[in-house]
């Protein structure tokens, strides 16, 4: 099944259980979580339409973790071609030198050789006047939300804060199990 399939399945089925559940309420049995649970399983298909999300679940991560693995392999391969070509490039560079040539027209390819300024290699920082020295921005200084939750919650008021209304969320565990 395809992944919109599964998709538009699972939002079909709970559509019908909603209807179901609501249904259940009209008649005032609804606090029977048993015949509630019996009728979602009986009179729709969303048990089916979990597990069809939930084998989608394993395939995703199936592709992930092959993905994953792909792309170590392609980084390893083109760290590999990254090494030969600075090999050859400095190959290049030591046989024009070692033979006199500052400038080779080729057919693909105009090379020459130029001076370049000298690179800067520091030995010890510590030697270094602070005049070379460029101060940088401390980083923002970061909200800590956890303790100013827990302060609103002691009832030690604070200013520049609201309460949001969150829409409850519960996270599901799943037990996976083989047939």
């Amino acid at each position: 099944m395809s992944t919109a399939d599964v998709e538009h399945n699972i939002l079909r089925q709970t559509e019908a259980a909603k209807s179901l559940l609501s249904s259940l309420r009209d008649q005032g049995v609804d606090d029977d979580a048993e015949l509630v649970a019996d009728a979602i399983e009986g009179e729709t298909n969303l048990l089916e339409a979990i597990s069809a999300a939930i084998a989608q679940l394993d395939e995703c991560d199936v592709l992930i973790a092959g993905l994953k693995a792909k792309e170590s392999e392609f980084e390893a391969r083109r760290k590999s071609i990254e090494r030969r070509s600075e090999r050859v490039r400095a190959l290049i560079e030591q046989a024009m030198p070692a033979t006199d040539q500052t400038s080779l027209k080729l057919p693909t390819a105009t090379l020459s050789l130029t001076k370049r300024a000298p690179g800067l290699i520091v030995v010890d920082e510590a030697d270094i006047p602070a005049k070379y020295w460029v101060e940088q921005p401390r980083p923002a200084p970061k909200l800590d939300k956890k303790a100013l939750i827990a302060d609103l919650r002691d009832a030690n008021a604070a200013k520049g804060y609201d309460w949001r209304e969150v829409a409850e969320t519960r996270p599901y565990r799943q037990s996976r199990h083989h047939a």
